[in-house]
């Protein structure tokens, strides 16, 4: 089995005294003697550790990068809670300072004009529809019958298929007595409705329930309407 050894030696000083060459004493270091098994072990050792070295290395530098992104997040998410102020508190600061000789104008519809009413849709399709009375209405204090009288139209609109319009025509019918605390006239009721006030009918709202179920395809009413 080989050995191995380490061994430190001193500089050779060569001096001249006289004309005679002087070699002053040289202090020999201990010398150390491994087998050549450890000798392997350390190296192996060695190499080891100088991986595991690197592997720390890398895994700080992925540390480092993941804690940029996370500050870059925490530093978006305060500049939108807390970076900009809010339209209303701006305006409150706003509410100290004189006010402009002329105002600009507000956006939207003027207070004190006119509305447009609601949209009209000449594209679409109309069907006539008479409503009467079940059965004649009379005076419910002397029990006279109405007289027909003119007819009151509404529009709704419908699904079927295709969007149309559907003219609702009631019968309007007037008293014929002179009885006092009955109206004079009254009109057939008006079809029921989801939404009372609404110009849509009920097959609006079922098209709309249906096609926006989940699994199927978005209405496309909005499209037709």
């Amino acid at each position: 089995m080989s050995t191995f050894s380490c061994q430190k030696q001193s500089p050779l000083y060569i001096t001249e005294s006289g004309g005679q060459v002087i070699n002053p004493p040289v202090d020999e270091t201990p010398r150390i003697v491994i087998l050549e098994k450890e000798y392997l072990g350390l190296k192996f050792e060695v190499g080891y550790h100088r991986s595991l070295h690197q592997r720390a290395l890398l895994r700080e530098k992925i540390l480092q990068e993941k804690t940029k992104e996370l500050e870059g997040q925490i530093r978006d998410l305060r500049n939108r809670l807390f970076g900009k102020k809010s339209e209303k508190k701006s305006l409150a600061k706003k509410d100290g300072e004189p006010k402009p000789a002329n105002p600009k104008r507000p956006r939207g519809q003027q207070p004190g004009s006119k509305g447009h009413g609601r949209t009209k849709r000449p594209h679409l399709p109309q069907r006539k529809e008479l409503i009467h009375f079940p059965e004649t209405p009379a005076c419910s204090e002397c029990g006279e019958l109405y007289i027909l009288d003119e007819s009151k139209e509404s529009e709704i609109i419908e699904v079927e298929v295709k969007a149309y319009k559907r003219k609702i025509i009631r019968s309007c019918m007037k008293k014929g007595c002179s009885c006092k605390g009955t109206p004079n006239t009254i009109t057939a009721p008006v079809p029921a409705k989801v939404i009372p006030k609404s110009p849509y009918g009920n097959s609006i709202w079922e098209a709309v329930l249906f096609f926006n179920a989940p699994g199927l395809k978005p209405s496309p009413l909005g499209e037709k309407l």
